[in-house]
């Protein structure tokens, strides 16, 4: 019997423990949606830490996106969320690392 209690402690530990070292980004579907506007997104997650400008070529529309970097203390793991708008409206969210696409546009540090 107390060999039972003894695993069933170490078992509650162990699941614990992984439970602590999960990581979850705070852009999630509950918490941005499509259609947002960028004050909005703004004013939930704050200032980004970067923005870029690019136009369209095929419409000759500008389009912006706003850099959130997100850090993960369990592995020093960090995300990049990319939030895309057209006419001042979020219209999609890219996560993962940041790439050095080809495309050309206008960034600013902020």
């Amino acid at each position: 019997m107390r060999l039972f209690w003894i695993q069933t402690v170490c078992v509650i530990l162990v699941l614990t423990f992984f439970n602590s070292c999960s990581t979850r980004s705070k852009f999630t579907s509950e918490s941005i949606s499509i259609g947002m506007t960028k004050e909005q997104v703004i004013s939930k997650f704050g200032k980004p830490y970067k923005s870029a400008f690019t136009e369209n070529k095929a419409t000759g529309q500008l389009e912006e996106s706003l850099f959130y970097r997100e850090s993960f203390s369990m592995g020093n793991r960090s995300i990049t969320n990319v939030l895309h708008f057209k006419e001042g409206k979020l219209v999609s969210l890219e996560q993962g690392k940041e790439s050095e696409g080809n495309s050309v546009g206008i960034i600013t540090n902020h």
